[in-house]
């Protein structure tokens, strides 16, 4: 015997199609809306944030490595105010037009030590030209007291300068001591010289005789 054919039913009524699924870009969210595809603004609004972001970490990083990039020849040289032993104040600047030769030393340095007798000889030859040496002490507080009696047992009759507080390290990256700059006329690091080294020999003067337009030639020891 056949059934009779009749719809089925439930309680709640016939049974209807059931809607598709939602696709992924139009499904309901947490909130019951749709989901939508980010507008093409807010990608935009976010590529222009992490360029920003890169932007600034580009710009620390090279702000960084500036303060350990070591002064070169051709580069100015940085000014600076120090005392002498007199407490007159002396600014680099002060010398524009003459050749200066800044050289940094310490009392505990046997190197500079031993530098300084060839650096005395090279001052009594060459100071009545256009020519200024300074010879910046980088004592710090607990050794500056040892200053004048070092000079004195030297019989260094140039200017000294005292830089306790570090000044000028900070401004020309010093590596150590002792170091010199040959500055010319313009106040433009023409040479740099890491360690000492004998002033008297005709090979050492070759900047400096260069810039007063003169011959290479020894200087006579005293």
């Amino acid at each position: 015997m056949r059934m009779p054919e009749t719809p089925l039913t439930t309680e709640a009524g016939d049974f209807r199609s059931t809607p598709s699924h939602p696709s992924p870009l139009e499904g309901e969210g947490e909130g019951g809306g749709a989901f939508r595809r980010p507008s093409l603004s807010r990608q935009l609004l976010v590529g222009i944030v992490g360029l920003a972001i890169l932007a600034l970490a580009f710009g620390v990083v090279w702000l960084q490595s500036s303060k350990y990039e070591p002064l070169a020849v051709g580069m100015p040289a940085p000014d600076f105010k120090l005392p002498d032993l007199e407490g007159k104040t002396r600014q680099l600047s002060d010398y524009r037009g003459k050749v200066v030769f800044l050289n940094f030393w310490a009392t505990w340095c046997k190197p500079c030590k031993e530098e300084m007798p060839s650096m005395q000889i090279l001052w009594e030859n060459f100071k009545t030209e256009d020519f200024v040496m300074l010879g910046v002490s980088m004592d710090r507080v607990t050794t500056k007291k040892d200053i004048p009696s070092f000079i004195e047992s030297m019989s260094l009759t140039f200017p000294i300068l005292m830089d306790s507080w570090g000044q000028t390290d900070m401004r020309y990256k010093l590596m150590g001591v002792p170091e010199t700059y040959i500055i010319d006329q313009n106040g433009i690091l023409r040479e740099k010289v890491i360690g000492p080294r004998d002033w008297t020999l005709k090979e050492s003067l070759v900047t400096i005789v260069q810039l007063l337009q003169k011959q290479p030639k020894s200087v006579n020891a005293q």
